[in-house]
Protein backbone atom coordinates (compact mmCIF):
# COMPACT_ATOMS: atom_id res chain seq x y z
CA UNK A 1 0.00 0.00 0.00
CA UNK A 2 1.36 3.47 -0.73
CA UNK A 3 2.02 5.90 1.44
CA UNK A 4 -0.23 8.49 0.30
CA UNK A 5 -3.06 5.53 0.66
CA UNK A 6 -1.58 5.00 4.01
CA UNK A 7 -2.02 8.55 4.87
CA UNK A 8 -6.17 8.81 3.96
CA UNK A 9 -6.70 5.60 6.31
CA UNK A 10 -9.33 7.02 9.05
CA UNK A 11 -7.29 6.06 12.21
CA UNK A 12 -9.31 4.84 15.34
CA UNK A 13 -8.12 5.62 19.04
CA UNK A 14 -8.14 2.58 21.61
CA UNK A 15 -6.56 1.41 24.26
CA UNK A 16 -5.21 -1.93 24.75
CA UNK A 17 -3.88 -3.24 28.08
CA UNK A 18 -3.11 0.23 29.20
CA UNK A 19 -1.20 1.18 26.17
CA UNK A 20 -2.86 3.95 23.92
CA UNK A 21 -3.02 2.34 19.79
CA UNK A 22 -4.32 4.18 17.06
CA UNK A 23 -4.72 1.97 13.64
CA UNK A 24 -7.05 1.94 10.58
CA UNK A 25 -10.59 1.78 10.98
CA UNK A 26 -11.85 -1.57 10.14
CA UNK A 27 -8.83 -3.23 11.85
CA UNK A 28 -9.80 -6.56 14.61
CA UNK A 29 -8.92 -6.75 17.87
CA UNK A 30 -6.34 -9.29 17.12
CA UNK A 31 -4.13 -6.62 14.19
CA UNK A 32 -4.44 -3.79 16.34
CA UNK A 33 -2.89 -5.97 19.33
CA UNK A 34 0.29 -6.32 16.82
CA UNK A 35 0.81 -3.12 16.65
CA UNK A 36 0.83 -2.57 20.84
CA UNK A 37 3.17 -5.39 20.93
CA UNK A 38 0.78 -7.12 22.34
CA UNK A 39 -0.10 -11.55 20.75
CA UNK A 40 -3.44 -12.34 21.52
CA UNK A 41 -3.74 -16.47 20.70
CA UNK A 42 -5.53 -18.04 17.77
CA UNK A 43 -6.29 -21.07 15.75
CA UNK A 44 -9.07 -20.20 13.45
CA UNK A 45 -8.34 -16.44 12.35
CA UNK A 46 -6.20 -15.90 9.24
CA UNK A 47 -5.55 -12.17 7.80
CA UNK A 48 -6.55 -13.46 4.02
CA UNK A 49 -9.99 -15.70 5.04
CA UNK A 50 -13.25 -15.12 6.14
CA UNK A 51 -13.93 -14.84 9.91
CA UNK A 52 -14.59 -18.02 11.41
CA UNK A 53 -14.57 -17.45 15.18
CA UNK A 54 -14.73 -21.43 15.80
CA UNK A 55 -11.82 -21.76 17.80
CA UNK A 56 -12.23 -18.84 20.73
CA UNK A 57 -8.47 -18.89 21.38
CA UNK A 58 -8.59 -15.33 20.87
CA UNK A 59 -11.04 -14.17 23.69
CA UNK A 60 -10.41 -10.59 25.47
CA UNK A 61 -11.93 -8.64 27.52
CA UNK A 62 -13.92 -5.18 26.03
CA UNK A 63 -14.87 -2.09 28.12
CA UNK A 64 -15.43 -1.73 32.01
CA UNK A 65 -12.40 -2.08 34.31
CA UNK A 66 -10.98 -5.11 35.47
CA UNK A 67 -12.74 -7.73 37.39
CA UNK A 68 -16.03 -5.69 36.75
CA UNK A 69 -17.81 -4.64 34.16
CA UNK A 70 -17.35 -5.25 30.56
CA UNK A 71 -17.84 -8.58 28.39
CA UNK A 72 -15.32 -11.75 26.92
CA UNK A 73 -15.72 -11.39 22.89
CA UNK A 74 -13.19 -12.89 20.20
CA UNK A 75 -10.79 -10.44 19.03
CA UNK A 76 -10.65 -11.76 15.50
CA UNK A 77 -14.47 -10.71 15.20
CA UNK A 78 -14.85 -7.25 16.70
CA UNK A 79 -13.42 -4.38 14.66
CA UNK A 80 -11.63 -1.13 16.45
CA UNK A 81 -13.86 1.35 17.97
CA UNK A 82 -13.03 5.28 18.98
CA UNK A 83 -12.32 4.97 22.86
CA UNK A 84 -12.27 1.22 23.04
CA UNK A 85 -10.76 -0.33 25.82
CA UNK A 86 -9.40 -3.83 25.71
CA UNK A 87 -7.78 -6.03 28.02
CA UNK A 88 -5.72 -9.30 27.00
CA UNK A 89 -5.02 -12.19 28.80
CA UNK A 90 -1.87 -10.01 29.58
CA UNK A 91 -3.93 -7.61 32.01
CA UNK A 92 -7.16 -9.69 32.75
CA UNK A 93 -7.04 -12.38 35.25
CA UNK A 94 -10.45 -13.54 33.38
CA UNK A 95 -9.23 -13.33 29.75
CA UNK A 96 -6.26 -15.97 30.97
CA UNK A 97 -9.11 -17.98 32.49
CA UNK A 98 -10.95 -18.35 29.97
CA UNK A 99 -8.69 -19.14 27.42
CA UNK A 100 -6.74 -21.66 30.05
CA UNK A 101 -10.43 -23.33 29.35
CA UNK A 102 -10.89 -23.11 25.74
CA UNK A 103 -7.26 -25.10 25.49
CA UNK A 104 -8.25 -27.44 27.81
CA UNK A 105 -11.20 -28.31 25.98
CA UNK A 106 -9.49 -28.50 22.54
CA UNK A 107 -6.82 -30.91 24.11
CA UNK A 108 -9.50 -33.42 25.35
CA UNK A 109 -9.37 -35.41 22.27
CA UNK A 110 -5.99 -34.42 20.98
CA UNK A 111 -3.89 -37.28 20.82
CA UNK A 112 -0.31 -37.69 22.70
CA UNK A 113 2.12 -38.44 19.93
CA UNK A 114 3.90 -34.91 19.75
CA UNK A 115 6.69 -37.33 19.51
CA UNK A 116 5.97 -38.64 16.23
CA UNK A 117 4.56 -35.58 14.68
CA UNK A 118 5.75 -33.79 12.23
CA UNK A 119 4.96 -30.39 13.43
CA UNK A 120 6.87 -31.16 16.27
CA UNK A 121 8.85 -27.88 17.48
CA UNK A 122 6.55 -25.28 15.10
CA UNK A 123 3.16 -26.59 16.33
CA UNK A 124 0.81 -23.94 17.59
CA UNK A 125 -1.24 -26.16 20.12
CA UNK A 126 2.30 -26.95 21.66
CA UNK A 127 3.47 -23.70 22.06
CA UNK A 128 0.18 -22.36 23.47
CA UNK A 129 0.17 -25.11 25.96
CA UNK A 130 3.52 -23.91 27.48
CA UNK A 131 2.32 -20.59 27.58
CA UNK A 132 -1.13 -20.33 28.76
CA UNK A 133 -2.13 -23.94 30.42
CA UNK A 134 0.88 -25.54 31.57
CA UNK A 135 -1.04 -28.23 33.49
CA UNK A 136 -1.94 -31.75 33.64
CA UNK A 137 -5.43 -33.37 31.73
CA UNK A 138 -8.09 -34.40 34.00
CA UNK A 139 -9.61 -35.96 31.34
CA UNK A 140 -9.82 -39.49 32.48
CA UNK A 141 -12.82 -40.88 30.10
CA UNK A 142 -11.85 -42.94 26.95
CA UNK A 143 -10.66 -40.09 23.88
CA UNK A 144 -12.97 -40.33 20.57
CA UNK A 145 -10.52 -41.78 17.62
CA UNK A 146 -11.27 -40.63 14.42
CA UNK A 147 -9.42 -41.38 10.73
CA UNK A 148 -5.36 -41.77 10.62
CA UNK A 149 -3.27 -41.22 8.00
CA UNK A 150 -6.11 -40.28 5.32
CA UNK A 151 -4.95 -39.01 1.93
CA UNK A 152 -6.67 -36.33 0.73
CA UNK A 153 -4.76 -35.97 -2.62
CA UNK A 154 -1.37 -36.44 -4.00
CA UNK A 155 0.09 -34.56 -1.94
CA UNK A 156 -1.76 -34.26 1.42
CA UNK A 157 -1.93 -36.23 4.26
CA UNK A 158 -4.95 -36.10 7.09
CA UNK A 159 -4.72 -37.65 10.70
CA UNK A 160 -7.93 -36.79 12.12
CA UNK A 161 -7.47 -37.20 15.75
CA UNK A 162 -5.31 -33.94 15.57
CA UNK A 163 -7.47 -31.83 13.70
CA UNK A 164 -8.93 -29.22 16.29
CA UNK A 165 -11.21 -28.08 13.75
CA UNK A 166 -9.65 -24.58 12.86
CA UNK A 167 -11.65 -24.85 9.27
CA UNK A 168 -8.60 -22.92 7.25
CA UNK A 169 -8.22 -25.41 4.96
CA UNK A 170 -11.87 -25.40 3.96
CA UNK A 171 -12.53 -21.97 4.27
CA UNK A 172 -8.88 -21.76 1.90
CA UNK A 173 -10.50 -24.61 -0.62
CA UNK A 174 -13.65 -22.09 -0.65
CA UNK A 175 -12.29 -19.04 -1.02
CA UNK A 176 -9.18 -18.95 -2.45
CA UNK A 177 -9.18 -21.54 -4.93
CA UNK A 178 -12.72 -21.66 -5.10
CA UNK A 179 -12.62 -25.53 -5.75
CA UNK A 180 -14.33 -26.45 -2.36
CA UNK A 181 -12.37 -29.72 -2.40
CA UNK A 182 -12.83 -29.72 1.53
CA UNK A 183 -15.95 -29.46 4.57
CA UNK A 184 -16.52 -30.54 7.57
CA UNK A 185 -18.35 -33.91 8.02
CA UNK A 186 -20.60 -35.06 10.88
CA UNK A 187 -21.47 -33.23 14.50
CA UNK A 188 -20.11 -32.86 18.03
CA UNK A 189 -17.12 -34.73 19.17
CA UNK A 190 -17.05 -36.69 16.06
CA UNK A 191 -17.24 -34.06 13.41
CA UNK A 192 -13.82 -34.30 11.30
CA UNK A 193 -12.71 -32.52 8.04
CA UNK A 194 -12.79 -34.78 4.80
CA UNK A 195 -12.78 -34.65 1.23
CA UNK A 196 -16.38 -33.97 -0.43
CA UNK A 197 -17.36 -37.38 -2.19
CA UNK A 198 -16.24 -37.46 -5.72
CA UNK A 199 -13.46 -35.07 -5.13
CA UNK A 200 -9.82 -35.09 -4.90
CA UNK A 201 -7.58 -32.20 -2.90
CA UNK A 202 -5.61 -31.71 -6.38
CA UNK A 203 -6.32 -28.35 -6.84
CA UNK A 204 -2.93 -26.56 -7.81
CA UNK A 205 -1.80 -24.36 -4.47
CA UNK A 206 -3.20 -28.02 -2.43
CA UNK A 207 0.06 -28.29 -0.50
CA UNK A 208 -0.71 -23.99 0.95
CA UNK A 209 -3.84 -26.11 3.37
CA UNK A 210 -0.69 -27.71 5.26
CA UNK A 211 0.96 -24.40 5.88
CA UNK A 212 -2.42 -22.96 7.09
CA UNK A 213 -3.03 -26.02 9.63
CA UNK A 214 -2.04 -24.53 12.91
CA UNK A 215 -1.33 -28.31 14.54
CA UNK A 216 -0.55 -31.26 12.90
CA UNK A 217 -3.47 -32.65 11.16
CA UNK A 218 -2.28 -32.37 7.37
CA UNK A 219 1.10 -32.93 6.37
CA UNK A 220 2.70 -32.92 2.97
CA UNK A 221 2.59 -36.86 2.15
CA UNK A 222 6.22 -36.83 0.36
CA UNK A 223 8.14 -34.99 3.57
CA UNK A 224 6.45 -36.81 6.15
CA UNK A 225 8.76 -38.20 8.90
CA UNK A 226 11.73 -36.92 6.80
CA UNK A 227 13.32 -35.20 9.61
CA UNK A 228 12.94 -33.24 13.22
CA UNK A 229 12.37 -29.76 11.87
CA UNK A 230 15.13 -28.53 14.66
CA UNK A 231 17.81 -30.48 12.66
CA UNK A 232 17.61 -28.32 9.91
CA UNK A 233 18.69 -25.13 8.95
CA UNK A 234 15.93 -22.28 7.38
CA UNK A 235 16.29 -19.53 5.52
CA UNK A 236 13.66 -16.76 4.63
CA UNK A 237 13.74 -16.07 0.59
CA UNK A 238 11.44 -16.55 -2.11
CA UNK A 239 10.71 -18.85 -4.73
CA UNK A 240 12.15 -18.48 -7.99
CA UNK A 241 9.57 -20.89 -10.18
CA UNK A 242 7.88 -17.68 -11.69
CA UNK A 243 7.95 -14.19 -11.23
CA UNK A 244 5.10 -13.83 -8.82
CA UNK A 245 8.40 -14.33 -6.44
CA UNK A 246 6.47 -16.05 -3.34
CA UNK A 247 7.90 -15.68 0.04
CA UNK A 248 8.99 -18.97 1.73
CA UNK A 249 10.70 -20.61 4.76
CA UNK A 250 13.04 -23.33 3.12
CA UNK A 251 14.36 -26.09 4.73
CA UNK A 252 17.72 -28.36 4.38
CA UNK A 253 19.25 -30.81 6.04
CA UNK A 254 22.67 -32.01 4.69
CA UNK A 255 22.73 -29.62 1.39
CA UNK A 256 18.95 -31.29 0.80
CA UNK A 257 15.66 -29.80 0.85
CA UNK A 258 13.52 -30.82 3.28
CA UNK A 259 10.71 -28.34 3.81
CA UNK A 260 9.14 -25.61 2.14
CA UNK A 261 7.26 -23.25 3.60
CA UNK A 262 4.94 -20.55 2.20
CA UNK A 263 6.11 -17.20 4.14
CA UNK A 264 3.36 -14.84 4.93
CA UNK A 265 3.40 -11.67 3.11
CA UNK A 266 0.14 -9.54 1.98
CA UNK A 267 1.67 -7.64 -1.01
CA UNK A 268 2.78 -10.49 -2.59
CA UNK A 269 1.63 -14.06 -2.22
CA UNK A 270 -0.59 -13.56 1.17
CA UNK A 271 0.33 -16.87 2.20
CA UNK A 272 -0.11 -19.46 -0.29
CA UNK A 273 2.12 -21.17 -2.36
CA UNK A 274 1.53 -23.35 -5.75
CA UNK A 275 2.52 -27.01 -5.95
CA UNK A 276 4.73 -26.21 -8.34
CA UNK A 277 6.81 -23.91 -6.64
CA UNK A 278 6.79 -26.24 -3.40
CA UNK A 279 7.39 -29.30 -4.51
CA UNK A 280 9.96 -28.36 -7.64
CA UNK A 281 13.14 -26.45 -5.55
CA UNK A 282 15.52 -29.84 -6.60
CA UNK A 283 14.89 -28.08 -10.03
CA UNK A 284 17.20 -25.56 -8.97
CA UNK A 285 20.00 -27.71 -8.00
CA UNK A 286 22.22 -28.93 -10.96
CA UNK A 287 22.53 -33.03 -10.55
CA UNK A 288 25.70 -32.88 -12.19
CA UNK A 289 28.49 -30.17 -11.96
CA UNK A 290 31.75 -28.62 -12.27
CA UNK A 291 33.61 -27.07 -9.47
CA UNK A 292 36.48 -25.98 -11.64
CA UNK A 293 36.45 -23.85 -14.72
CA UNK A 294 36.93 -26.05 -18.14
CA UNK A 295 38.06 -26.08 -21.58
CA UNK A 296 37.50 -28.32 -24.67
CA UNK A 297 35.91 -30.81 -21.53
CA UNK A 298 39.18 -30.64 -19.74
CA UNK A 299 39.76 -29.01 -16.24
CA UNK A 300 42.01 -25.98 -15.75
CA UNK A 301 42.68 -23.56 -13.38
CA UNK A 302 41.02 -20.06 -13.34
CA UNK A 303 44.03 -17.87 -14.56
CA UNK A 304 44.19 -20.08 -17.61
CA UNK A 305 40.29 -19.61 -17.52
CA UNK A 306 40.28 -16.03 -17.52
CA UNK A 307 43.37 -15.73 -20.09
CA UNK A 308 41.15 -17.96 -22.79
CA UNK A 309 38.20 -15.82 -21.81
CA UNK A 310 39.80 -12.49 -22.73
CA UNK A 311 41.17 -13.85 -26.15
CA UNK A 312 37.72 -15.36 -27.17
CA UNK A 313 35.66 -11.65 -26.11
CA UNK A 314 38.36 -9.16 -26.68
CA UNK A 315 38.23 -8.29 -30.32
CA UNK A 316 36.10 -5.85 -33.07
CA UNK A 317 33.49 -8.77 -34.27
CA UNK A 318 29.67 -8.52 -33.40
CA UNK A 319 28.45 -9.61 -29.88
CA UNK A 320 25.65 -11.65 -28.92
CA UNK A 321 25.20 -12.01 -24.55
CA UNK A 322 22.11 -14.80 -23.66
CA UNK A 323 21.21 -14.58 -19.66
CA UNK A 324 19.15 -16.51 -17.98
CA UNK A 325 16.02 -16.05 -16.10
CA UNK A 326 17.17 -16.75 -13.34
CA UNK A 327 19.91 -14.39 -12.90
CA UNK A 328 19.34 -11.92 -9.83
CA UNK A 329 19.39 -8.21 -10.47
CA UNK A 330 23.42 -8.07 -9.31
CA UNK A 331 24.01 -10.68 -11.46
CA UNK A 332 22.37 -9.03 -14.54
CA UNK A 333 23.84 -5.15 -13.94
CA UNK A 334 27.43 -6.89 -13.17
CA UNK A 335 27.01 -8.44 -17.30
CA UNK A 336 25.75 -5.18 -18.33
CA UNK A 337 28.85 -3.38 -17.47
CA UNK A 338 31.26 -5.88 -18.57
CA UNK A 339 29.16 -5.77 -21.98
CA UNK A 340 29.47 -2.10 -22.09
CA UNK A 341 32.73 -1.67 -20.48
CA UNK A 342 34.87 -4.28 -21.34
CA UNK A 343 33.71 -5.74 -24.57
CA UNK A 344 32.76 -2.63 -26.87
CA UNK A 345 29.08 -3.82 -26.65
CA UNK A 346 26.01 -1.91 -25.82
CA UNK A 347 22.51 -3.15 -23.68
CA UNK A 348 21.04 -4.11 -27.24
CA UNK A 349 23.37 -6.98 -27.78
CA UNK A 350 22.30 -8.99 -24.13
CA UNK A 351 18.85 -10.85 -24.13
CA UNK A 352 17.42 -12.72 -21.49
CA UNK A 353 16.09 -16.11 -22.40
CA UNK A 354 11.71 -16.03 -21.31
CA UNK A 355 9.52 -18.95 -21.55
CA UNK A 356 5.53 -18.21 -21.36
CA UNK A 357 3.04 -20.74 -20.32
CA UNK A 358 -0.75 -20.73 -20.54
CA UNK A 359 -2.50 -20.89 -16.76
CA UNK A 360 -5.57 -22.67 -15.02
CA UNK A 361 -7.79 -19.85 -13.50
CA UNK A 362 -6.59 -21.36 -10.14
CA UNK A 363 -2.95 -21.20 -11.53
CA UNK A 364 -3.69 -17.41 -12.78
CA UNK A 365 -4.87 -16.73 -9.14
CA UNK A 366 -1.21 -16.87 -7.93
CA UNK A 367 1.42 -18.00 -10.37
CA UNK A 368 2.65 -15.35 -13.22
CA UNK A 369 2.60 -16.42 -16.87
CA UNK A 370 6.47 -17.11 -16.98
CA UNK A 371 9.06 -18.93 -15.63
CA UNK A 372 11.46 -15.51 -15.20
CA UNK A 373 11.63 -15.16 -11.91
CA UNK A 374 13.78 -11.95 -12.39
CA UNK A 375 12.34 -11.04 -15.78
CA UNK A 376 11.55 -7.27 -14.75
CA UNK A 377 14.35 -6.54 -13.16
CA UNK A 378 15.95 -7.62 -16.66
CA UNK A 379 13.80 -5.06 -18.56
CA UNK A 380 14.99 -2.34 -15.85
CA UNK A 381 18.38 -3.27 -16.97
CA UNK A 382 18.75 -3.86 -20.32
CA UNK A 383 15.73 -1.00 -21.05
CA UNK A 384 16.79 1.88 -18.75
CA UNK A 385 14.82 4.21 -20.42
CA UNK A 386 11.32 2.37 -19.74
CA UNK A 387 12.24 2.41 -15.90
CA UNK A 388 10.55 5.35 -15.16
CA UNK A 389 7.45 3.61 -15.13
CA UNK A 390 5.67 0.43 -15.16
CA UNK A 391 5.91 -1.61 -17.89
CA UNK A 392 3.28 -3.30 -18.82
CA UNK A 393 4.43 -5.86 -21.89
CA UNK A 394 7.78 -6.15 -20.55
CA UNK A 395 7.39 -10.14 -21.31
CA UNK A 396 6.43 -9.88 -25.12
CA UNK A 397 9.71 -7.27 -25.20
CA UNK A 398 12.01 -9.72 -23.78
CA UNK A 399 11.14 -12.13 -25.94
CA UNK A 400 10.83 -10.10 -29.42
CA UNK A 401 15.19 -9.10 -28.16
CA UNK A 402 15.48 -12.81 -27.33
CA UNK A 403 14.41 -14.25 -30.60
CA UNK A 404 15.79 -10.98 -32.77
CA UNK A 405 19.22 -11.49 -31.16
CA UNK A 406 19.30 -15.55 -31.51
CA UNK A 407 18.22 -15.10 -35.37
CA UNK A 408 21.26 -12.57 -35.28
CA UNK A 409 23.73 -15.51 -34.19
CA UNK A 410 22.48 -18.61 -36.36
CA UNK A 411 22.40 -15.68 -39.12
CA UNK A 412 26.26 -15.97 -38.68
CA UNK A 413 26.82 -12.50 -37.97
CA UNK A 414 28.10 -12.94 -34.52
CA UNK A 415 31.17 -13.84 -33.51
CA UNK A 416 32.13 -13.36 -29.62
CA UNK A 417 29.33 -15.06 -27.85
CA UNK A 418 28.84 -14.81 -23.84
CA UNK A 419 25.89 -17.31 -22.57
CA UNK A 420 25.33 -16.44 -18.21
CA UNK A 421 23.39 -19.05 -15.86
CA UNK A 422 21.85 -22.16 -16.57
CA UNK A 423 19.13 -22.23 -19.57
CA UNK A 424 20.68 -18.99 -20.87
CA UNK A 425 19.43 -20.50 -24.28
CA UNK A 426 16.13 -22.78 -23.57
CA UNK A 427 16.57 -26.24 -24.46
CA UNK A 428 14.04 -26.14 -28.04
CA UNK A 429 16.46 -23.50 -29.36
CA UNK A 430 19.14 -25.76 -29.57
CA UNK A 431 19.20 -27.00 -32.71
CA UNK A 432 21.69 -28.54 -35.11
CA UNK A 433 22.63 -24.91 -36.59
CA UNK A 434 23.47 -23.31 -33.04
CA UNK A 435 25.52 -25.98 -32.31
CA UNK A 436 27.32 -25.47 -35.78
CA UNK A 437 27.33 -21.42 -35.01
CA UNK A 438 28.48 -21.84 -31.00
CA UNK A 439 31.51 -24.36 -31.93
CA UNK A 440 32.37 -22.41 -34.56
CA UNK A 441 32.28 -19.11 -32.83
CA UNK A 442 33.95 -17.61 -29.14
CA UNK A 443 31.79 -19.26 -27.21
CA UNK A 444 32.09 -18.26 -23.00
CA UNK A 445 29.78 -19.72 -20.99
CA UNK A 446 29.51 -19.08 -16.82
CA UNK A 447 26.97 -21.54 -15.58
CA UNK A 448 26.35 -23.29 -12.66
CA UNK A 449 25.98 -26.87 -15.10
CA UNK A 450 28.45 -29.12 -16.30
CA UNK A 451 29.76 -29.09 -19.73
CA UNK A 452 27.96 -32.85 -21.03
CA UNK A 453 25.89 -33.76 -24.05
CA UNK A 454 25.50 -31.43 -26.81
CA UNK A 455 24.22 -28.92 -24.41
CA UNK A 456 25.28 -25.33 -24.92
CA UNK A 457 27.62 -25.26 -21.80
CA UNK A 458 29.76 -28.60 -23.79
CA UNK A 459 29.99 -26.32 -27.05
CA UNK A 460 31.73 -23.22 -25.41
CA UNK A 461 35.57 -22.49 -25.45
CA UNK A 462 35.44 -21.84 -21.69
CA UNK A 463 33.12 -22.67 -19.04
CA UNK A 464 33.27 -20.94 -16.13
CA UNK A 465 31.35 -22.87 -13.12
CA UNK A 466 28.59 -20.26 -10.85
CA UNK A 467 26.57 -20.45 -7.96
CA UNK A 468 23.17 -22.19 -8.33
CA UNK A 469 20.34 -19.49 -7.39
CA UNK A 470 19.80 -20.73 -4.14
CA UNK A 471 23.61 -20.59 -3.89
CA UNK A 472 23.59 -17.17 -3.68
CA UNK A 473 22.64 -13.66 -2.13
CA UNK A 474 20.77 -11.17 -4.08
CA UNK A 475 17.87 -9.24 -4.97
CA UNK A 476 15.23 -9.87 -7.73
CA UNK A 477 12.35 -7.49 -9.32
CA UNK A 478 8.81 -9.37 -9.54
CA UNK A 479 6.58 -9.02 -12.29
CA UNK A 480 4.83 -6.03 -10.08
CA UNK A 481 7.69 -4.14 -9.70
CA UNK A 482 8.58 -5.49 -5.99
CA UNK A 483 12.29 -6.08 -5.24
CA UNK A 484 12.88 -8.54 -3.12
CA UNK A 485 15.87 -10.31 -1.37
CA UNK A 486 16.97 -14.04 -2.47
CA UNK A 487 19.09 -15.33 0.49
CA UNK A 488 21.71 -17.91 0.36
CA UNK A 489 20.09 -21.58 1.34
CA UNK A 490 22.71 -23.92 0.45
CA UNK A 491 26.06 -23.69 1.13
CA UNK A 492 28.12 -23.36 -2.27
CA UNK A 493 32.27 -24.63 -2.50
CA UNK A 494 34.47 -22.45 -2.39
CA UNK A 495 35.47 -22.42 -5.84
CA UNK A 496 32.30 -21.63 -6.94
CA UNK A 497 32.78 -17.43 -7.39
CA UNK A 498 29.60 -15.23 -7.43
CA UNK A 499 29.29 -13.53 -11.04
CA UNK A 500 30.06 -10.07 -10.35
CA UNK A 501 33.93 -11.29 -8.90
CA UNK A 502 34.11 -13.00 -12.16
CA UNK A 503 32.90 -10.00 -14.11
CA UNK A 504 35.73 -7.98 -12.03
CA UNK A 505 38.57 -10.71 -12.54
CA UNK A 506 37.25 -10.66 -16.31
CA UNK A 507 37.69 -7.00 -17.20
CA UNK A 508 41.12 -6.88 -15.29
CA UNK A 509 42.43 -9.41 -17.40
CA UNK A 510 41.22 -7.57 -20.85
CA UNK A 511 42.17 -4.40 -19.37
CA UNK A 512 39.18 -2.40 -18.87
CA UNK A 513 37.54 -2.59 -15.61
CA UNK A 514 33.86 -3.02 -15.21
CA UNK A 515 33.83 -3.22 -11.36
CA UNK A 516 35.84 -1.18 -8.80
CA UNK A 517 38.36 -2.29 -6.66
CA UNK A 518 36.59 -1.12 -3.33
CA UNK A 519 33.94 -3.64 -4.21
CA UNK A 520 34.85 -6.55 -2.43
CA UNK A 521 31.63 -8.87 -1.31
CA UNK A 522 28.25 -9.26 -2.24
CA UNK A 523 27.08 -5.92 0.08
CA UNK A 524 29.32 -3.78 -1.07
CA UNK A 525 28.63 -4.74 -4.84
CA UNK A 526 24.79 -3.82 -3.90
CA UNK A 527 25.68 -0.45 -2.62
CA UNK A 528 27.55 0.18 -5.83
CA UNK A 529 25.00 -0.90 -8.04
CA UNK A 530 22.27 1.35 -6.68
CA UNK A 531 24.39 4.19 -7.06
CA UNK A 532 24.39 3.27 -11.05
CA UNK A 533 20.50 2.87 -10.90
CA UNK A 534 18.57 5.70 -10.74
CA UNK A 535 15.29 3.84 -9.68
CA UNK A 536 16.99 1.97 -7.06
CA UNK A 537 18.97 5.31 -5.86
CA UNK A 538 19.61 5.11 -1.75
CA UNK A 539 17.50 1.66 -1.48
CA UNK A 540 19.42 -0.28 1.43
CA UNK A 541 18.46 -4.33 2.12
CA UNK A 542 17.40 -2.75 5.41
CA UNK A 543 14.56 -1.13 3.36
CA UNK A 544 14.14 -4.45 1.54
CA UNK A 545 13.52 -6.48 4.82
CA UNK A 546 11.89 -9.49 4.71
CA UNK A 547 8.65 -8.51 2.67
CA UNK A 548 10.51 -6.98 -0.16
CA UNK A 549 9.47 -3.23 -1.02
CA UNK A 550 8.12 -1.94 -4.66
CA UNK A 551 10.49 0.61 -6.52
CA UNK A 552 7.69 2.62 -7.61
CA UNK A 553 6.21 3.03 -3.93
CA UNK A 554 9.43 4.16 -2.73
CA UNK A 555 9.18 7.75 -1.13
CA UNK A 556 10.74 9.93 -3.38
CA UNK A 557 9.37 13.19 -4.81
CA UNK A 558 8.68 13.97 -7.76
CA UNK A 559 10.66 16.05 -8.29
CA UNK A 560 13.82 13.85 -7.24
CA UNK A 561 11.98 10.96 -9.29
CA UNK A 562 12.00 13.62 -12.76
CA UNK A 563 15.65 14.27 -11.97
CA UNK A 564 16.33 10.29 -11.36
CA UNK A 565 15.23 9.12 -15.17
CA UNK A 566 16.50 12.57 -16.46
CA UNK A 567 19.97 10.55 -15.00
CA UNK A 568 18.94 7.35 -16.28
CA UNK A 569 18.30 8.38 -19.80
CA UNK A 570 21.35 10.16 -20.32
CA UNK A 571 23.70 7.04 -18.38
CA UNK A 572 21.71 4.37 -20.42
CA UNK A 573 24.50 4.90 -23.47
CA UNK A 574 27.56 3.91 -21.56
CA UNK A 575 25.86 2.03 -18.51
Amino acid sequence: MSTEAKNSETLVNLTIDQRQVSVPKGTNLIEAAKLAGVEIPYYCYHPHLSVAGNCRMCQCKVGGKIGDGGKLSIACNTQVQEGMVVYTQQSAPEVAEAQRATLEFILINHPLDCTVCDQAGHCKLQDYYYDYNAEPSRFTEEKVHKVKAEPLGPEVMLDGERCILCSRCVRFCDEITETSELGMFNRGDHTVIGVVPGKELTNPLAGSVVDLCPVGALTHRRWRFNTRIWYTDQVDTICVGCSTGCNVKVATRDGEFVQIKSRLNSAVNQEWLCDEGRYGFDRFQPKTRSLTPTAAGQSINLEQALKLAQQALSGQGALAVFLSPLLTVEDIFAISQLVTKSLGGNLADVAVQIRERSLTAVEAKLVSPDYAPNAYGAQLILNPAASAKYVENFRAELEKRYLELLERVRSGGISRILLVGHEAIRDVDIDAKLREVLRASSTVVLSAKAPVGENFEALAKVVFPTRSVYEKDGTMINSSGRIQRLKTVLKASQNLLPIWEIVKKLSAEIGAPAISNNVTDDRSFFRSMVEQLSLLEGLTLAEIGDQGVSIYDRSVKASDRRDATAKNFASSAVI
